[in-house]
């Protein structure tokens, strides 16, 4: 058992070395183009040139390197950060989750004897996931709060006289963040040639709001068919302003079952966590016999479903 526990220890360790590397060098990178850069404030399609193909590109194909690369999940993700306004690049994050990820189960190899006890480092990983995106979703909150101000702005200019675009424009100099992000976005875009409609319906798949949806039928409406579309913002601010008070409630409501929800999910996987690191021999069953792998898996089971279900009880769609 033991000369199985030193190889697996050298093994891991060689990993976490090899991921460390990488990670130094994925932190050091290469300075960001000018198109990426401004890729951050406008939608651009940018086609990579050979001189500018990464290592992965190079090494997997460009087929199979922009498969990989515009792969569902890390595009969500990518948003998702773009959206929680993190400054650090997806490669960087990855590259510090996975190595974080390694240490952490090569830690808990050490300590307990027992590869089982790796898998504890998923952690990591659902910690990190977790974190973004619960940032982002306080972005895209913070987002629908200031919907009602801002829609009174726009409507509000052009009953001076402004266009629609305008409108949004004199709502950029004084709206607060995010939504001056996502507003000054939406106007590049259109100032690039992307229709108005399509624009705004880029802001309401990146900030996931219903509501704002109803700005790019109205655009769209305004630009084939015309009308009092500042009477139509007023009502539709009106509206959106009724439902986050409806939402408000929704919330406040379900506070107490959010909070006991965390803690039933979290609480377990934290304390036999804690307790693998500060006394091993305490959970030594747990990974040492077949009852206990049993017992742990049948475990962890329960506890993802009960988080779903209550997961699924307080998230209430208004």
């Amino acid at each position: 058992m033991s000369g199985d526990s030193t190889l697996v220890a050298v093994l891991v360790s060689v990993v976490a070395g090899g991921l460390l590397g990488a990670a130094v060098f994925a932190l050091v990178g290469r300075r960001q183009t000018v198109t990426e850069r401004v890729s951050g404030y406008v939608s651009l399609r940018r086609v990579a040139t050979g001189s500018e193909q990464s290592l992965v590109e190079r090494a997997l194909g460009d087929r199979k390197a922009r498969k990989l690369v515009r792969s569902p999940f890390l595009t969500r993700l990518r948003t998702e950060m773009e959206v929680a306004e993190l400054d650090f690049g997806l490669e960087r994050v990855l590259a510090v989750v996975l190595l974080s990820t390694v240490l952490v189960g090569w830690l808990l190899v050490i300590k307990t004897n027992s590869p089982v006890a790796a898998l504890l480092g998923l952690i990591v990983p659902g910690a990190a996931l977790m974190g973004i995106r619960m940032r982002a979703d306080r972005k895209r909150r913070m987002f629908a709060e200031q919907l009602p101000d801002n829609l009174q702005v726009v409507a509000s200019a052009m009953r001076s006289g402004q266009t629609f675009v305008g409108a949004l424009k004199a709502v950029i100099e004084d709206a607060p963040e995010p939504s001056r992000r996502e507003l000054r976005r939406a106007v590049l875009d259109e100032q690039l040639g992307i229709p108005l409609a399509e624009a705004l319906g880029r802001v309401t798949e990146r900030m996931q709001s219903q509501d704002f949806k109803h700005v790019s039928v109205v655009a769209s409406l305004q630009r084939e068919t015309g009308g009092n579309t500042a009477e139509v913002i007023e009502l539709v601010a009106e509206t959106v302003r009724e439902r986050i008070e409806i939402r408000r409630l929704v919330r406040s409501l379900t506070a107490q079952g959010r909070l006991s929800g965390g803690i039933l999910a979290g609480l377990p996987v934290a304390l036999l966590l804690f307790i693998s690191t500060v006394n091993p021999s305490y959970v030594h069953p747990l990974y040492h016999s077949t009852v206990g792998l049993i017992a742990l898996g049948v475990s962890m089971g329960l506890v993802l479903s009960g988080g779903l279900v209550i997961r699924k009880i307080i998230q209430i769609k208004v």
